[in-house]
This record gives C-alpha cells, sequence and structure tokens, in this order.
C-alpha cells in the first residue's frame, strides 16, 4: 500500500550498516537526508551475527511505520526479517493509528486526525526497499537459564523472586536509556548489582533517536515535542527494542526463556474501534506479540521462547505476593513515569498514571505505601480522591479495589480479580515453560481464590 499524503512525514529513512566494536554497536540512520546516531553499550565486549544486527538497527523504526513513506537499507536482510517487520509495521500502525491520532488527540494537530477512519487506511506500512537474504544465522540451543526484562516495577521484582525461590538460573537484565527514565530502574539495578549474580545492563541512546524521530512528524503539535507527559505521544513498540538490543546476553548465557513482566489483560477490553482491530497501544506487552516472538524465533532457528509468569494474575495479586513473599524485593520497586531525588533517595512522583494505579492497589491490600518511598502528602491525597481518578487499569480491577479499600462503600465485588485467569488467546498458563510451570502455579495459587475462565463473556 502507498503512504498516504497527510499522513505521511518522512519521505525516506536509509540505514547503513550497522557497526560493532567490541562493546558497542552503532547504527547510522539518514531521514531525509538528515544523519541520526543510535548506539548500545555492553557490559564487554560482545559478539552478535551481522543478520541480527541488521534486524535490531529496523526495530526502532517500526515505532514509525504509519508516518514513513519507504525505507531503503545498504545491506540484505533474510525473509523471516522481512515478514516480521512487515507484521508488526501494520499492527504498530493500527496501534497509533486508533490509540493516539483517533482516541488521545492531545498530541496532534486538528488537521491530521482522520476525518472518516478507515482499516485500510490504519493498516498502513512503509515501502521497504530491502533486499533478501538466505538466512545464515548457526542454530542456537540453550542451556536452560532463564533471562528477566528488568525496569525495578513490580513485575519484574515479583518475576525474579518467583524465579529464584523455584531454583532458576537467573540473568537480570536492565535496560538504561540515557534519560531520567534509568531513576526508575537505578534503585533495583544499584541492588542487584551488589547482591545478586548475573545482573547485566545494556545502555542506549534510544530516548534521543525517538526525540528526533517524532521532530520530523508533522502530525504532533508543539505540546507533543515540549511538555512532560507521563504517556509517549508516538512510540508504541518500545519493549521490542529492549528484547532485540538484549539478544548478546541471551546468546552468550545460554538463555532458554526470556520473561516479560506483562500481568493480566481482560479480554473483554479488547474489541474493534471505528472498525479497526486493535490492542490499546499495548500490543508488545500480550500474549499474543510472544506467540509472534516465539514464531519469529523457531523460524531464525534460535530456540529461545517468550513468556510471562504473571499474565493470569491482576496487579492487585502481584502486589500481594511481592510484598508478603519477598519483601526485600519489594522495597526496590519504583513503578513510576517521573521518580526523582529528594535527599538522595528516589522517590515516586505520586501523580502519574502509573503511581495512581501503585497506590490502588497497595490500599486494596492494607500494604503501606511508604515502604516504597511514597510521601505522606501522596498518600493522603490519594486517599481522599482515588474515587475520582482515572486508572489505567482494566475496569472490574479498578472496582475491586476501590470496593476493598473503602470495605464495601464503593466499586464493586468483582470475584474473579483475586482468581486466576485461564484464557487460550490472553493468559494461557501454557506458555510457561513446563520445566517451571507447575512451581510457578503453586506459588501464584497460595495468593488466590482459585481459578476462573471466560464463558459467554463472564469470569466463572
Amino acid at each position: 500500500m502507498q503512504a498516504r499524503g497527510k499522513l505521511s512525514s518522512i519521505e525516506k529513512v536509509r540505514l547503513l550498516e550497522p557497526e560493532l566494536r567490541n562493546d558497542l554497536i552503532s547504527i547510522k540512520y539518514v531521514v531525509d537526508g538528515e544523519e541520526v546516531i543510535l548506539s548500545f553499550k555492553y557490559d564487554f565486549p560482545i559478539s552478535m551475527d551481522k543478520q541480527d544486527l541488521r534486524l535490531l538497527s529496523l526495530i526502532p523504526l517500526v515505532n514509525y511505520s504509519l508516518f514513513i513513506e519507504r525505507i531503503d537499507a545498504d545491506f540484505p536482510i533474510t525473509q523471516q526479517d522481512y515478514d516480521f517487520i512487515k507484521e508488526m509495521m501494520v499492527i504498530n500502525s493500527r496501534e497509533i493509528y486508533v490509540n493516539k491520532l483517533l482516541k488521545r488527540k492531545e498530541f496532534y494537530r486538528d488537521e491530521f486526525i482522520p476525518k472518516s477512519p478507515s482499516n485500510e487506511e490504519a493498516s498502513y506500512s512503509p515501502i521497504m526497499n530491502i533486499n533478501i537474504k538466505q538466512n545464515s544465522r548457526n542454530p542456537f540451543k540453550n542451556d536452560g537459564s532463564v533471562a528477566i526484562m528488568s525496569s525495578g516495577g513490580k513485575d519484574s521484582l515479583l518475576t525474579y523472586g518467583l524465579m529464584k525461590e523455584i531454583g532458576a538460573n537467573v540473568y537480570s537484565i536492565f535496560i538504561n536509556e540515557s534519560g531520567g527514565h534509568w531513576k526508575t530502574a537505578s534503585v533495583a539495578y544499584d541492588y542487584f548489582q551488589a547482591n545478586h549474580q548475573n545482573t547485566l545492563r545494556v545502555w542506549t541512546t534510544i530516548d534521543r533517536f525517538y526525540r528526533k524521530m517524532n521532530s520530523k512528524v508533522k502530525a504532533l503539535n508543539d505540546r507533543a515535542l515540549a511538555m512532560w507527559s507521563d504517556t509517549y505521544p508516538v512510540q508504541l513498540f518500545i519493549f521490542p527494542v529492549y528484547i532485540f538490543s538484549s539478544l548478546p546476553y541471551y546468546m552468550k548465557f545460554g538463555i532458554s526463556g526470556v520473561m516479560k513482566g506483562d500481568e493480566f489483560d481482560d479480554p473483554r477490553e479488547f474489541k474493534p474501534e471505528f472498525g479497526i482491530n486493535h490492542y490499546y497501544a499495548i500490543y508488545d506487552q500480550t500474549q499474543f506479540f510472544d506467540v509472534a516472538l516465539n514464531s519469529y524465533f523457531q523460524s531464525i532457528g534460535y530456540d529461545i521462547k517468550f513468556y510471562s509468569a504473571l499474565r493470569n494474575i491482576t496487579g492487585l495479586i502481584e502486589e500481594r505476593i511481592l510484598f508478603n513473599r519477598y519483601p526485600e524485593l519489594a522495597k526496590l520497586q519504583r513503578s513510576c513515569h517521573s521518580c526523582h531525588d529528594e535527599d538522595g533517595k528516589i522517590i515516586p512522583c505520586g501523580r502519574c498514571t502509573k503511581c495512581d494505579g501503585i497506590l490502588l492497589f497497595l490500599n486494596a491490600n492494607s500494604l503501606d505505601p511508604r515502604i516504597i518511598n511514597y510521601k505522606e502528602q501522596d498518600i493522603l491525597d490519594f486517599s481522599n480522591t482515588y474515587l475520582g481518578r482515572k486508572f489505567r487499569i482494566d475496569k472490574d480491577e479498578r472496582e475491586h479495589c476501590k470496593f476493598l479499600i473503602s470495605k464495601g462503600s464503593h466499586g464493586a465485588h468483582m470475584e474473579h480479580v483475586e482468581k486466576i485467569h485461564e484464557n487460550p488467546l490472553f493468559s494461557d498458563s501454557q506458555m510457561i515453560d513446563e520445566v517451571w510451570r507447575d512451581k510457578i502455579m503453586g506459588i501464584l495459587r497460595e495468593y488466590t481464590k482459585g481459578t476462573t475462565r471466560l464463558e459467554n463473556d463472564e469470569w466463572n
């Protein structure tokens, strides 16, 4: 499909051959004549297959699939790589089109908002002028170790606690963006680096890359480019950049499973809008993406599986397990879009949507937010205003938490929120590596109230 003149912002992106020198990957893009550099730096000298390097250079561009007319590359890629990128671009374009242009319009100029939304316009991907070469990667066999994509949030901390308890050889991989996001992760990283073996880090300039690319998207308004926000104006394909940039670590340490901290999402919330199928801006956190990743890596001969240990439980239950079973890890949690320094401590902002959700879960579990450095005023403000706040979590979970906090005076009792959710498309426990599955599910059952399945659009 050809680019639409209205949404098209970038006529051509040219990719030069990526360079790997010791511990540094450097990727050069020429974006409508302007050079843009993206870097990834590792803890030690690494090796990486040339075809993997080339794919990595394409992954960040998926974020801008709706706005680029053409992508040229000075190198070939495999058919498997081409098919994967094209599939991701179409999906991501729909995500941006629905969830940014049509639903959250504050970042976009009025003249760019589609007046007659269509699936055809949403399902766009750039022309890719790239030669195809046969896959020549050497088959990769793992040694059973597990990697956890770590951020300092509740999901990765709980996953780490679970996997260490059941005896896995665990590698924690932190991604150090060069901007302020690192404050959120630094509390956990510093602790892990000092107290746990197998702690790894990738430093990257990806946030600078996004700022430069965003400046070239004509549809974005000045507010999107200048103001603080707890959501991105464009980029919805951020976790794949972390996943693929960590590939040298997977290969070096024989990783069998890469665990993502993705919790339960209610399938009933995922409905087409404007006649367009989409994933509410979280495709790369869904089981659908895990399935796509597993299929891709199998196709290129890499024996690596991607899954989450937490997809069957809600955030409410995650905090319950983390604080009660792994209190030392719980202290490290900083789930916030804008952490800051105060008197040598990293403090969550207490006002972003992430903080709203965490304060809701902690209060519903009768857990003390001071443990993770929430300030007295933030806790008091939340107690006085939580009924009117807009939470970015599933409706039933939100209402059940309000019910628990208010002792039944507000919200609604939704019993399934405290259960293990089994659903073949959204939360299938069979996705978990069978080596660990029974032990993981056994621990989850200690903190939940049975198992529930979706029948006739109800959890029973």
